[in-house]
């Protein structure tokens, strides 16, 4: 999920830690597309072509627009949503991309908008109760018989890391946690990967 300003509060005056974390991917957001550009590719092609296309997929949590482009590619329509201004303006040379919080993307279209979700390690900033509540909203935004792909951190320990470009929250989920979460959620587990990082891909019950 990837920032606002640093120092960023909550309602209720608190350190908000999503928007702590998010804000650090700015200032090294060009050095962050660049690493990250080719990773996940055979997910992306795979999650396409598990749709018709065109579909209409969101990207929850773009970043920079890594696989914006790519859905674009294999014949489908792609809209994204960061958090990050920056990467905002990045993503938004791929496809129409807004800032938007992911913990209040139901707001942000009407319900069965979408085809398809993309959450490509967007919500490891998220404490449980927030991604719990976000996968709800993801169900929410899809048609039923829509697919959803989510990953997250699956390894290490919840907490503040400190990274060589910054200091970031990552909550740590057990994978057949996760999976439970996705299917309360309103889903069908059709697939589990795990790893370093869990990879759930999922169909929209109804």
């Amino acid at each position: 999920m990837d920032g606002m300003m640093s120092h960023t509060t909550s309602a209720g005056g608190e350190l908000d830690p999503v928007a702590e974390s998010v804000a650090v991917y700015s200032d090294h957001a060009g050095e962050y597309a660049a690493v990250h550009a080719p990773k996940m590719a055979d997910r992306a092609e795979r999650f396409a072509g598990s749709l018709p296309a065109p579909s209409l997929i969101l990207d929850a949590g773009c970043g920079p627009g890594r696989d914006l482009a790519r859905f674009r590619t294999y014949g489908h329509v792609a809209r994204g949503v960061d958090l990050n201004p920056v990467f905002v303006e990045m993503a938004n040379r791929h496809a129409p991309t807004s800032q938007c919080d992911l913990r209040k993307v139901g707001k942000r279209f009407p319900a069965g908008t979408f085809d398809g979700v993309w959450a490509s390690a967007s919500l490891v900033h998220l404490d449980a109760a927030e991604t719990v509540d976000v996968l709800g909203q993801f169900g929410a935004l899809l048609r039923p018989g829509g697919k959803l792909y989510v990953c997250l951190k699956a390894t290490g320990h919840t907490g503040w890391l400190d990274e060589p470009d910054g200091r970031r929250w990552y909550t740590v989920w057990d994978p057949d946690e996760f999976a439970t979460a996705v299917t309360g959620a309103g889903f069908e587990v059709d697939r589990v990967d795990p790893g370093p990082y869990v990879e759930v891909w999922a169909t929209r019950n109804g």
